[in-house]
């Protein structure tokens, strides 16, 4: 027999729109441009103004920055670079190939990855030629081609391993002995090499310590991504754009919130004065929706802005010492909920406002999620960021003996001597936070 009961319960359910002001709030600046031109493009009601940046207010800044910095000079705008594909076609004209061979060629460099690699299986490159170009080559063909690729400049392109990509570049140096023994450890023992596992190279080989020194001297020299150097012509480069700039000026700290090209949203007057004179109900109805669409945007936008610089303005009034001195040591303890206590929003807001944004300050650009770190109580009752425990943990690893490096469980004791008691798999986090490897990488001889 089922049974039935009454139940009650609270749920908070958001709005179509405050939904989209919601993901409005997290869409960094760099993201806002497009987002305000995709609401001008469908919402005809709605009209946008470019203002001018206060030009005394540019002035101050730059001739303060010019005043405490006098070698500063603009840096000069780049000229468009070549790309690894342009750089290659270039060089494939030289190597007075067939029709045919020239065509695969310029297929096989399509392939090629940003750093050089060729990615997929010579196999896959031949069914594909024959599929969707109805070319038929072999594999054989295929990889001849590709051995006059890898003479092209600059050499370790067209590489399908690490292992192959150092190798080329070594082969394309002059033939010395420290050279020819690089090339026999990399084509031999690259396993253990790569994992610096020295006793395994010794046991294998013949070769002695001195020896296998001068190769890691020598594998160092190469680039392990040959195509880094050239511009990439498949995406666009990524800037950083700074939702926030702090200024220290005349012994005070100010906020200037960057908006999208200083461009303003507002609605359209003829769009209003349509609404009252149009008698058709069906346009009265779509000019009054996209009316109402364009105000609720308008007011978006001021109400994004609005709670930025509210938050922001928190953060540093939190932070004032560490945003004047740029000092880590200055850095407090704070989390999301510190703000959201403050500036009496949800900690979801907060989460919203510190995603993705980046903030512009006399000691650097970084994320803003960067400031927010956990607390530490030393024994002393001092309370101080995770983030002085860390650059305590890098200075020690930037001073330790690279022939014995140091494993977690002695970095943690070592910190302990300095009042950060941490347990072992705390230190292995930083250590991983910091972008550092483990003590058997960082290893030499």
């Amino acid at each position: 027999m089922n049974k039935q009961r009454l139940q009650q319960n609270q749920q908070l359910k958001l709005s179509p729109k405050q939904i989209q002001f919601l993901g409005l709030l997290q869409t960094p600046l760099t993201s806002l441009e497009s987002r305000i031109e995709e609401e001008l493009e469908k919402n005809p009601a709605l009209e946008e103004e470019i203002v001018d940046e206060e030009e005394s207010d540019f002035q101050t800044e730059y001739q303060y920055y010019k005043r405490n910095n006098p070698d500063y000079s603009p840096p000069p705008i780049p000229d468009k670079e070549e790309s690894l594909y342009e750089a290659l076609l270039k060089q494939l004209l030289l190597l007075n190939l067939e029709e045919k061979e020239y065509d695969l060629a310029q297929y096989l460099i399509g392939c090629l990855d940003d750093n050089g690699f060729l990615t997929r299986d010579l196999y896959i490159i031949e069914n594909d030629l024959l599929l969707n170009q109805d070319i038929e080559v072999s594999e054989k063909e295929l990889e001849r081609i590709l051995q006059k690729i890898q003479t092209l400049e600059p050499f370790g392109v067209g590489a399908k391993s690490m292992q192959e990509c150092l190798v080329l570049q070594l082969k394309a140096k002059e033939k010395t002995k420290s050279i020819q023994l690089a090339i026999d450890v990399l084509q031999n023992y690259y396993d253990p090499f790569s994992k610096k596992n020295f006793d395994a190279i010794f046991r294998k080989s013949e070769i002695n310590k001195f020896q296998l020194k001068q190769v890691y001297l020598e594998v160092e020299k190469l680039n392990p991504n040959p195509g880094s150097a050239f511009s990439n012509s498949t995406e666009m480069t990524n800037y950083i754009l700074p939702d926030f700039s702090i200024n220290y000026i005349d012994g005070k700290l100010n906020l200037k919130l960057n908006k999208s090209n200083n461009r303003q949203v507002f609605v359209n007057k003829s769009y209003e004065k349509m609404l009252t004179e149009t008698k058709d109900k069906q346009a009265k109805d779509f000019i009054k929706q996209k009316i109402e669409s364009a105000i609720w945007f308008a007011d978006a936008i001021k109400q994004r802005e609005n709670t930025l610089h509210n938050v922001m303005s928190a953060i540093i009034n939190f932070q004032h010492d560490y945003f004047i001195s740029g000092d880590e040591k200055d850095l407090k303890p704070m989390k999301l909920m510190d703000i959201a206590q403050i500036v009496s929003m949800d900690i979801s807001t907060i989460s919203r406002v510190s995603n993705s944004k980046y903030v512009e300050t006399s000691f650097g650009t970084f994320l803003l999620k960067e400031l927010f770190s956990e607390a530490y109580h030393k024994e002393d009752g001092t309370v101080i960021s995770t983030k002085e425990i860390k650059e305590k943990l890098k200075e020690i690893l930037e001073s330790e003996d690279k022939k014995q490096p140091l494993n977690d469980e002695k970095l943690a004791e070592l910190l302990g001597k300095q009042e950060y008691h941490i347990a072992r798999r705390t230190v292995a986090k930083y250590r991983e936070q910091l972008h550092i490897p483990v003590a058997r990488l960082r290893r030499t001889l």
